[in-house]
């Protein structure tokens, strides 16, 4: 009986894991910098001193990475090997498809390229593409400004992952 109850709980939290939206969520004036599977992970870029530091939360245990600062131990180089060639195809296709699987919940940006004919092209271009989610805006100012919540489902990338490798083998 115990071993059902491991077995369900197991599926359910791999159900979980497929079908959550994963969380990409940047916000440039707040210094917010997010990666989070809601539950299970959150990865948040903090500023710093020097550049930035990582900070990591699995299953609400909390992980500290600096990834600047010197390690002490030396890399050993590995032997080059050669790849095998591949067909290209099949990574366009996969590719459009991953693209596909993201859903920009919100984008808002505004920018000044330092450059006045530039800025005048973009505006009537940022008009039109400007949206429900999408801001987009150009200032002759020298502001900088992004904020992006993008999301996708593992499941969704799994799908399109199996789909692509099933295609390019059963097609050619």
């Amino acid at each position: 009986m115990i071993w059902y109850l491991l077995i369900l709980l197991l599926l359910i939290f791999l159900c979980w894991l497929l079908l959550v939206p994963v969380i990409i969520y940047t916000h440039t004036d707040r210094n917010r910098y997010l990666l989070t599977l809601p539950g299970i992970f959150r990865a948040v870029l903090i500023p710093d001193k020097g550049l930035f530091y990582i900070r990591v939360w699995v299953f609400f245990i909390p992980f500290k990475f600096r990834p600047f600062e010197g390690r002490k131990e030396k890399r050993r180089s590995k032997p080059i090997r050669k790849k095998k060639k591949r067909r290209g195809f099949g990574n366009i296709r996969m590719m459009k498809g991953a693209l596909r699987a993201f859903r920009v919940r919100r984008l808002e940006a505004d920018i000044d390229t330092d450059d006045f004919t530039l800025n005048a092209w973009l505006v009537p271009v940022f008009s039109m593409v400007n949206g429900e989610n999408i801001k987009l805006q150009v200032n002759f100012e020298g502001h900088h400004f992004l904020l992006l919540d993008v999301r996708f489902t593992l499941g969704a990338l799994l799908w399109i992952l199996i789909k692509t490798k099933y295609e390019s083998i059963f097609n050619h």
